[in-house]
């Protein structure tokens, strides 16, 4: 599944005319998003224990824009303790009956180990309801067991409010591996969110378990370690190229470009180049 695919999978959510957050749809007529966004379109409180009734106005941004109507149909609220380590919360499924043409459900992944993978999530903060990107690296898992994301640069839009509930699309997997619950307000100038990942999102919503796509792609081979001996033949092998390569280049000097020694030789120090990035591959690779 390619990004743009992805794109046709987001949902904006409403409380009249207010984008309160995001949400993805996962199967036909299903979408996920968070329970604190659904509370605010609903006008109710996030810690609610029973399931919400009443009709939610959504939209896809990336698409034409139409709004339909959607409805709760699982339920897991956020929970009342602020330091609650409780992984299943701030998780609700909406049903969707009607969709636009081109509306596509994700892809979601379950992979074990996605941390320091690129990411991208869109998100409409306040005043920008059109919605904008924000990019940046999985981290790792804290003891809710959701996963912390970063963003290293000092520009670029950082996740704040009115990203909950956007997929978190793995930029190295190509697919959605969790879902944004929460920026950390506390420090301002850190760019640094929360991820519900899949495998607790699954746990939430067992009709899950039959959509997402188990990966191991991303789990690296053990490689064996270059023994001294072949770290020193290596060395010496890159250092003779090397010296190759200046050799020809000196020689190189002394032909017309348009000439037949001189293509000849171009084409010796390119069969050279190619060895030598081949030897540096072997030696940065163990």
């Amino acid at each position: 599944m390619d990004f743009n695919a992805h794109k046709s999978s987001i949902i904006r959510l409403f409380n009249q005319d207010q984008v309160v957050g995001i949400g993805f749809l996962v199967s036909e007529h299903y979408a996920l998003t968070c329970a604190h966004v659904v509370a605010e379109a609903l006008l109710i409180d996030s810690t609610t224990q029973s399931s919400p009734e009443g009709d939610i106005n959504v939209d896809f941004p990336l698409l034409n824009g139409t709004k339909f109507s959607a409805r709760v149909v699982c339920w897991h609220p956020e929970s009342p303790l602020e330091d609650s380590e409780e992984a299943i919360e701030d998780i609700a499924v909406l049903k969707l009956d009607n969709l636009p043409a081109f509306a596509h459900p994700t892809r979601v992944i379950l992979s074990e180990n996605i941390a320091t993978n690129p990411f991208k999530v869109f998100g409409c903060p306040k005043k920008v309801s059109f919605g904008v990107w924000a990019t940046g690296v999985l981290s790792d898992q804290n003891a809710k067991q959701w996963f912390q994301l970063e963003d290293p640069k000092v520009t670029g839009y950082g996740i704040e409010a009115g990203f909950s509930g956007s997929p978190v699309w793995n930029e190295k997997l190509q697919g959605v591996v969790g879902m944004v619950v929460a920026a950390d307000r506390k420090r301002e100038t850190a760019k640094v969110a929360f991820m519900i990942p899949t495998q607790i999102l699954v746990k939430a919503w067992s009709q899950l378990e039959s959509i997402v796509i188990r990966t191991q792609e991303i789990e690296k081979p053990i490689k064996p370690r270059l023994s001294p001996f072949r770290i020193s033949c290596l060395q010496q092998e890159k250092k003779d190229l090397e010296e190759k390569i200046r050799n020809i280049f000196n020689q190189m000097g002394f032909h017309d470009p348009a000439s037949n020694e001189y293509k000849n030789l171009k084409k010796i120090t390119e069969a050279y180049f190619s060895g030598l990035e081949k030897v540096e591959n072997q030696l940065s690779s163990f």
